[in-house]
């Protein structure tokens, strides 16, 4: 199924664009890199997820806090994982429209499967920002705040 940022991309192809319209393009396009990249590292190299992160990063992880120095571990602490994206968006934050300076909140939802289980649904949501390491490449992001919930599916009516 389409992502809702590929609903806006369509919608907004082919027409004259106002700036701010161009930024919350432009944010979907970015939004969608963003996770496709995280979620393949996320399920082949794990152990390079930390790079995403900095030190003023903030990680809640099913609702509890993890510290930036502690990321690295929580992340190696897992199984395997094999994720599927079911929806996505994104919505920019802008600080200075003229510069294109901009954050994004990033939310998607799907299924996790961790090691050899059955997938489980979970909903996660991402503030990015440019890194500024790399001032000249605007397609270069860290995770400011990242929010992960693994959610249980609600129970089944049963008939008796």
């Amino acid at each position: 199924s389409a992502s809702a940022c590929d609903k806006k991309a369509s919608r907004m192809e082919g027409k004259q664009m106002s700036p701010e319209q161009q930024m919350v393009l432009l944010a979907s396009l970015q939004a969608k890199t963003f996770i496709q990249l995280y979620i393949t590292i996320a399920d082949t190299q794990r152990e390079n997820l930390w790079h995403f992160y900095r030190k003023n990063s903030v990680l809640i992880w099913n609702g509890i806090p993890v510290s930036a120095d502690k990321i690295q571990r929580t992340f190696k602490s897992l199984p395997g994982t094999k994720h599927h994206i079911d929806s996505l968006d994104a919505q920019p934050i802008i600080r200075d429209l003229k510069k294109k300076h901009f954050a994004l909140v990033v939310t998607t939802s799907g299924r996790v499967a961790y090691g050899t289980g059955k997938p489980v649904r979970f909903h996660q949501s991402f503030v990015i920002e440019r890194n500024p390491d790399v001032p000249n490449d605007p397609t270069k992001f860290y995770i400011l705040s990242h929010n992960f919930r693994n959610r249980k599916d609600p129970p089944r009516n049963r008939r008796r």
